[in-house]
């Protein structure tokens, strides 16, 4: 008897032990995520080792925390994001906006001939034109950023649909005196994507290679690795690693004088389509040209 006492003694002592020394491992976790909380710092727990369920305990809160620390600084991005984004939209807007203000303004003088009043109306006229465009790529790409936007996918052949929209550009090449490098590789592929958002992907990038295009134009449509890959190449004259990086972005622009020649959201406009219908696009400077390169999965 004396040794089951013995025995019963040695094991409440053990279990008070155990109780005691978890009691105090809780208080410590309280106590750290109280200084982390009140921080609002990306500290981990710390805890001893004898208690493996407070262990996971505590490796769960310290998953918690890398996921609270992650979001909180996805949130400052996107704020800084939209906040970047309304200041240059902000601009954009001011410039044609004071510009047709001031063409009104002068239109109103008395001692203006009609030539003149012709001449500031119809520079008017295409600084509207200019909001106009910059108002409707923002509201697509609003649509096409949204979680609801529908894509009616189906069953296309790029080759076809490349070669008339290149056709429709000619007087384009024309105007800036560039006789195109085209490749179109002689096997008909067929992607699954939406003919309207294939067709303004292609109509941007080929207006991005002809608008900012120095003296050579580059268009390859080839089958590889079981997809298609259509690259726009185009020489340029500045772009540097920061633009590589913003490239597609709402109103970048790597001109930083942001001198008009765009609206800044035309390549945006392309990744959000491309991702979209499931493909991929991706830029690089290689020698003197720069090149977007647009893939998607080939069909039969």
């Amino acid at each position: 008897m004396l040794f089951l006492g013995l025995a019963f003694s040695i094991i409440i002592i053990f279990l008070g032990y155990k109780l005691f020394y978890a009691e105090r491992q809780i208080s410590s976790l309280i106590k750290q995520l109280s200084v982390i909380n009140k921080n609002k710092s990306g500290g981990k727990i710390t805890i001893g080792l004898s208690n493996k369920k407070i262990e996971l305990l505590a490796e769960e809160i310290n998953e918690t925390i890398v996921i609270r620390k992650q979001s909180e600084a996805e949130r400052m991005k996107v704020e800084n994001d939209l906040k970047q984004t309304i200041a240059n939209m902000s601009h954009d807007l001011r410039t044609p906006l004071t510009s047709i203000i001031g063409y009104l303004q002068f239109l109103k003088l008395d001692e203006l001939s009609e030539n003149e009043k012709k001449e500031y109306l119809e520079i008017a006229e295409h600084r509207a034109k200019s909001l106009e465009k910059l108002l409707n790529d923002f509201y697509e790409l609003s649509l096409i950023e949204s979680l609801d936007y529908e894509i009616n996918m189906e069953k296309l052949n790029i080759n076809k649909i490349l070669q008339e929209i290149i056709l429709g550009r000619y007087a384009d090449f024309a105007e800036r005196d560039i006789t195109p490098n085209i490749e179109i590789t002689s096997n008909t592929l067929y992607v699954m994507a939406e003919k309207k958002s294939l067709e303004r992907i292609i109509e941007n990038l080929l207006s991005n290679a002809i608008k900012y295009g120095k003296d050579k134009i580059d268009i390859c449509l080839k089958e590889e690795k079981g997809g298609m890959l259509l690259t726009f190449s185009n020489t340029f004259t500045s772009l540097t690693e920061e633009d590589m990086e913003n490239i597609f972005d709402r109103f970048y622009m790597a001109d930083k004088t942001r001198s008009g020649r765009g609206t800044g959201l035309g390549l945006a406009i392309v990744k959000g389509l491309v991702e979209k219908m499931n493909g991929t696009i991706s830029s690089d400077i290689k020698g003197d040209m720069f090149n977007i390169y647009c893939s998607f999965q080939i069909i039969n």
